[in-house]
């Protein structure tokens, strides 16, 4: 289906079954709903729903079936925990406001016991979905793996979702929830969700603004262990945020260094040192719907004034007549490059 041209939308809502994750019955009379996600929030998702009636807290997923010259196609736009919270009766009629949390969010409320620990030696992504699986009711599934190179202590009385990032960070994964909320555990996309080219441009509704920033990039990365310290230095001139070129130092101090796949601490170092020396040029614009497009997907766009791999950071999600997103990407641009291989 092409979304970029016209096309009608029908809304559900069906409460979803916590054993086997499917569809229950449908909930009648939702008159709007939100949906929000952000690579800044541990949780990625949160939405709501407006609705006239009665409404039980419970899991619900928000489907939209989709139209267009006789092709009809079912979307599964976000699967959220749901608890009422605001509510008004306005001549008899009952309207009530209810507020979506993440599929994720039983893991901010359940804490780790103290001495609990992901161990050396383990795969990472699978440590990380094991506490998943152990705390929240949707499916979490795993694509690649790493290894830990030692111990990754958990501070007493975390909340599990901190643990999970803690550790998936560490190997340069990531979590993505897709629309029937099952939580994908896998390592940052490389290619493309969305190309964006003049053949599709009509998918863009607004204009296209954008904002860069190079003052927090550090120049030295410092890792402390014990007594012992190891720095990752960029001196290259010909890097614009370099020692050379800057004329001072911006350090970033790791004092829980997790080095992963048998890195040494100077290897450590280097690599995060080039991770974090990365300039986001972030765009700002409206879009229509498309598929599998989430948190952290890459966007490849091709249009006069907005090129280049843009990462994913922020989208609201309207569901109306059809989808309309409101997206923040960022493009990253290495401004050093790690020198160990």
């Amino acid at each position: 289906m092409n979304y970029g041209r016209s096309y009608s939308a029908t809304w559900r809502v069906f409460r979803v079954n916590r054993d086997t994750w499917a569809d229950r019955e449908q909930i009648r009379n939702v008159d709007l709903a939100r949906v929000t996600r952000t690579a800044k929030g541990k949780l990625i998702e949160s939405g709501s729903i407006e609705l006239t009636g009665d409404f039980e807290p419970d899991y619900y997923r928000i489907v939209m079936t989709a139209e267009q010259g006789g092709e009809v196609e079912r979307v599964n736009v976000a699967t959220l925990l749901f608890d009422t919270k605001d509510g008004n009766s306005d001549y008899g009629r009952n309207v009530q406001t209810a507020d979506g949390y993440s599929v994720l969010h039983p893991a901010s409320t359940t804490a780790m016991i103290a001495g609990e620990y992901a161990p050396a030696g383990v795969d990472g992504a699978q440590y990380a979905a094991k506490l998943l699986r152990e705390t929240i009711n949707a499916p979490v599934e795993v694509e690649g793996s790493f290894t830990l190179n030692e111990h990754i202590v958990h501070k007493i009385g975390c909340w599990v979702i901190d643990a999970v990032w803690s550790v998936l960070e560490a190997g340069g994964f990531v979590m993505q929830i897709d629309g029937r909320g099952v939580v994908h555990i896998r390592p940052k996309p490389t290619e493309p969700s969305l190309v964006l080219s003049n053949n599709n441009i009509r998918l863009l509704t607004n204009n296209i603004s954008n904002t860069t920033d190079l003052s927090s990039i550090p120049n030295r990365y410092v890792v402390i262990d014990e007594n012992n310290r190891t720095i990752a230095e960029n001196n290259d001139p010909q890097s614009e945020v370099s020692t050379v070129c800057r004329g001072y130092c911006v350090d970033r101090v790791d004092e829980s260094p997790k080095p992963v796949n048998g890195e040494t601490y100077g290897a450590y170092a280097e690599r995060r040192l080039e991770e974090e020396s990365v300039m986001k040029e972030e765009r700002s614009y409206t879009r229509e719907y498309a598929p599998d497009v989430y948190i952290f997907s890459l966007i490849r766009a091709s249009i006069d004034g907005f090129e280049g791999d843009y990462r994913v950071t922020s989208q609201t999600l309207k569901c109306d007549k059809g989808i309309t997103i409101s997206e923040k990407a960022e493009r990253e641009i290495k401004l050093w490059r790690n020198r160990i291989t």
